[in-house]
């Protein structure tokens, strides 16, 4: 472990996050994970946000038994991403983590919108399986695999806290999910 990089910090507020988006317990009070999503459209994070492990687990509960099966499914059959865990186990790192889709090892260099993900303990990140990018191709596999209430679920999570840019610059492609 590690003090979480900058890359991973808010860029709404210019420093690192301190609370859960969703019971806004402030992350060093709390003896849980958390992780931080970032989901960029080109060179621009269009949203990011914190959630404790507690919340995050919750929501997840939440979403249809064949959604958790299918997605589940995709990251345990991902080959990728077992390979990256190997490969990346002794670095602590986060570029050499995000510098390759997790699921399918397309370069970042060579992908436009994508979404990271880190998980924190107090200040510090966690290392293995995250952090992690994801592509906007890989995304949408994931979005394919979930029900309609389960996209409609998740979509209203983030509409309800997101209104405006950047909920709206979300609109046409459905909202990334990483849980």
């Amino acid at each position: 472990m590690g003090d979480i990089p900058p890359f991973f910090h808010s860029l709404e507020h210019d420093k690192p996050f301190s609370s859960c988006l969703t019971c806004e317990l402030a992350f060093q009070e709390i003896d849980s994970p958390y992780t931080i999503t970032k989901v960029f459209k080109g060179p621009e994070c269009v949203f990011e946000y914190a959630m404790c492990l507690p919340c995050r687990q919750k929501m997840a509960e939440s979403f249809s038994k064949e959604s958790r099966q299918r997605i589940t499914a995709f990251f345990e059959n991902s080959e990728a991403l077992s390979t990256r865990s190997q490969e990346l186990a002794d670095s602590e790192d986060h570029h050499e983590w995000t510098k390759h889709c997790a699921t399918c090892r397309t370069p970042l260099a060579e992908i436009i919108d994508y979404s990271v993900a880190c998980m924190g303990f107090g200040p510090d990140m966690v290392y293995n399986p995250f952090p992690m990018m994801i592509c906007s191709n890989c995304e949408e596999k994931v979005q394919e695999r979930l029900s309609k209430s389960t996209r409609d679920q998740w979509d209203k999570f983030i509409f309800d806290r997101f209104e405006g840019p950047p909920a709206d610059a979300l609109k046409p492609d459905g909202v990334p999910i990483l849980v």
